[in-house]
């Protein structure tokens, strides 16, 4: 009998369990898909370093899963009350029928484990399919192929779902349990005739406060743009948007109704009255949850938003940053302190190995390995000097100082810490690498130079150095910059190989200046599988392991090829992509689902007003609209306000990552606001229907 009871109380009330049962849903196709990760990439072709890099974004993604299963406990169990404050009349029913507390209890379980179970089913379907989608994405950050079709499901990812899961519902149950049992019979067959009390507040003080929030917010925009995410200020701008934002959740229920009360013509059109009333009683008890929510949004938007952009900048500065396949660095003089005085100026001990090479890294690598030839076809050196100031030498302090340009906080703390000398590069060095990219030559006159520079963010203010400084003196002449160069000097990983260089013809530099720094780009002479190892042994034989290699090595202190770059860094990108990804849908999950059970609970005390409304002549059609208002503001409000936060913030953190990665936020913006809307807007539709159903069945039937 019981069993019966509880699946037909699941079929007449399928829209209630709506929201749950969907939560649920995400929630297990999220957890099972991430968690299904490491038997994902089983048939994918991966290297060792490209397992290794698996290995610890599981470990990573498995310390993220406890927080995910946490906010999805909380979610389940907040849901639950939901349901129960929504049938506590019917539950004193059946106590007044004459059944036990425990066979109502049971009534309980029955009905939870019915919907859990087709939850589970059906997110562990949906997850098997979404991992089947991450495994191929999967492969395709790794660059990695996967041989045939290949149907992959993880029984251990199954079985660690279904723990946690059968975990949170127990919790759940015995939470629910409780509540009802320690209710009187009279509480619940009145659960439905009992208010919320709304304590109004003073007019004044709601209009002061609303005030002091947009000052205190506007201060932490103006804080964050004016200062940048690095700055010490950073703490400040967030305690004042915390602030602010719960000040403005709080004043504006008190402020907006009074506000409009003053304004006949809107506040008495149709049901305005109603729904306005409806609206401030239901922000006036919830504004703490509200401003909550904003900030969980704010998160998962800049979150989502800033993982992506990092994600596809590493990936696109790997590409733009290792063009070569492989280049080799040394510094023939070791490391030169930057400082432009002479008196501060440490110029260490020539390396004797270097200078009998001539400072020629081919020469010195021919002399150490015997079949350098055999493994490369092509290369290119290209020797940077940073004459002292006593030389002639310049400082990019200098260039900062006399240019003006509008620069973002943090690109302007980065220009004005720069105390480094320019580097000066020979114009047939800078040719024979543009011949090795497959670049036709270019040439100077004997006064002219190039400012070279491959790292994008700071091109507009290269290019304004070039439009204000016609002519400037250095190396004992008069240089007139000519243009740009953006080439790469040497593989790198990052968003630059050179930030600022002056490209000079060959007989401004003197002779006997000794290079700072050299690099040495080469092609192989056969395919990256034949030659990269032998490359990596060519190097360790000339000069040892990486790791016993000092600053004075010659000619090799560092490698890097473009494998090992692309094999080191995939495992952030992966990172970075899935995280945003995972979180940023745990997130807008737990948002999208606080708020719509907060409306359904609201819409279920208020089925009465809205029969009385009915009773008073109003037509379906305005109950639907009143309807769509009120849930459409509690929806729309804290992610309007989260992202104007988010605006802000992006808008500062978008310097750092174009800084690091040489990529613009903005360009992630439009997947991430799809994202959002997609989720969030999927929620508040359900919401509305649910809410529709629950009113307009019983108000005008």
């Amino acid at each position: 009998m019981l069993p019966k009871i509880a699946l037909g109380n699941v079929r007449k009330s399928l829209r209630d369990f709506s929201v749950f049962f969907i939560t649920l849903v995400f929630g297990v196709c999220a957890f099972y898909a991430f968690a299904s990760i490491n038997d994902q990439t089983a048939v994918i072709n991966l290297t060792e370093q490209q397992s290794e890099a698996v290995s610890a974004v599981m470990r990573i993604l498995s310390s993220v899963s406890v927080f995910v299963a946490v906010i999805l406990g909380f979610l389940v169990v907040y849901a639950n009350r939901f349901l129960v404050r929504r049938r506590k009349r019917e539950f004193g029913i059946y106590l007044t029928l004459g059944m036990g507390r425990a066979q109502v209890a049971a009534i309980m379980v029955m009905e939870t484990l019915a919907v859990g179970v087709a939850a589970l089913v059906v997110g562990l379907v949906l997850g098997v399919l979404l991992s089947q989608v991450m495994m191929y994405v999967t492969a395709n950050l790794f660059e990695a192929t996967i041989p045939g079709f290949a149907f992959v499901f993880s029984p251990g990812a199954a079985l660690s779902t279904l723990a946690c899961y059968a975990a949170i519902f127990a919790l759940s149950l015995l939470l629910n349990v409780r509540e009802v049992s320690r209710y009187r019979l009279i509480d619940l067959i009145n659960a439905d005739k009992v208010s919320e009390k709304v304590k109004a507040r003073s007019l004044p003080v709601c209009v002061v406060l609303f005030l002091v929030s947009l000052v205190l917010m506007g201060v932490a925009y103006r804080t964050l743009l004016e200062n940048g995410v690095m700055s010490d200020t950073f703490g400040q701008a967030t305690a004042l948007v915390s602030v602010g934002t719960a000040l403005f959740f709080f004043s504006v229920s008190g402020f907006l109704l009074r506000f409009l009360q003053g304004r006949p013509g809107v506040y008495l059109r149709g049901l305005n009255a109603f729904t306005l009333r409806q609206l401030n009683s239901r922000v006036n008890t919830a504004w703490v949850s509200i401003t909550l929510v904003c900030a969980m949004l704010f998160v998962a938007i800049c979150g989502v938003c800033t993982g992506f952009s990092v994600s596809r900048g590493i990936s696109d500065a790997l590409e733009k940053g290792s063009p070569y396949d492989a280049s080799i660095n040394a510094y023939p003089r070791g490391l030169m302190i930057a400082g432009m005085d002479d008196a501060d100026y440490d110029l260490p001990e020539v390396n004797e190995e270097a200078a009998s090479d001539g400072f020629d890294m081919v020469a010195a690598m021919r002399r150490k390995v015997s079949d350098w030839d055999d493994i490369v076809s092509a290369t290119a050196q290209v020797n940077q000097y940073m004459p002292s100031g006593a030389q002639g030498g310049i400082s990019q302090r200098w260039a900062y100082e006399t240019t003006s340009y509008a620069t973002d906080a943090t690109l302007d703390e980065v220009l004005g810490q720069n105390d480094s000398r320019f580097a000066f590069v020979r114009v047939s060095q800078y040719n024979a690498l543009r011949a090795l990219l497959g670049e036709k030559p270019v040439e100077l006159g004997r006064d002219e130079c190039l400012v070279w520079s491959d790292f994008t963010p700071l091109d507009g203010f290269w290019e304004a150095f070039i439009d204000q400084h016609p002519g400037f003196e250095a190396l004992g002449t008069t240089l007139h910059p000519r243009g740009m160069a953006h080439e790469t000097l040497c593989n790198t990983g990052s968003a630059a190989s050179v930030t600022g260089a002056l490209v000079v013809p060959d007989e401004v530099l003197p002779d006997d200046l000794v290079p700072a720094m050299t690099s040495l780009d080469v092609t192989y002479s056969g395919s990256v599988d034949e030659c990269e190892q032998r490359f990596q042994d060519a190097c360790e034989a000339a000069c040892g392991p990486a790791e016993s290699r000092g600053v004075e090595a010659w000619p090799v202190c560092f490698m890097e090829t473009r494998q090992a770059i692309a094999d080191n860094n995939v495992g952030l990108t992966v990172v970075t992509t899935y995280l945003a990804i995972y979180i940023g849908l745990i997130l807008l999950i737990s948002c999208a689902s606080v708020l719509s059970i907060q409306q359904l609970s609201a819409v279920a005390d208020d089925v009465s007003r809205y029969r009385v409304l009915a009773e008073l002549g109003a037509e379906p059609a305005q109950i639907r609209g009143a309807l769509m208002v009120q849930v459409g503001v509690y929806f729309v409000f804290p992610l309007v306000v989260a992202v104007c936060h988010a605006a802000c913030a992006l808008t500062s953190i978008n310097g750092l990552i174009s800084l690091v990665t040489g990529f613009d936020v903005s360009n992630a913006l439009v997947a991430t606001v799809c994202f959002v809307v997609a989720l969030y807007g999927g929620y508040f539709l359900l919401t509305y229907q649910t809410s529709k159903a629950m009113v307009l069945r019983p108000a005008l039937r």
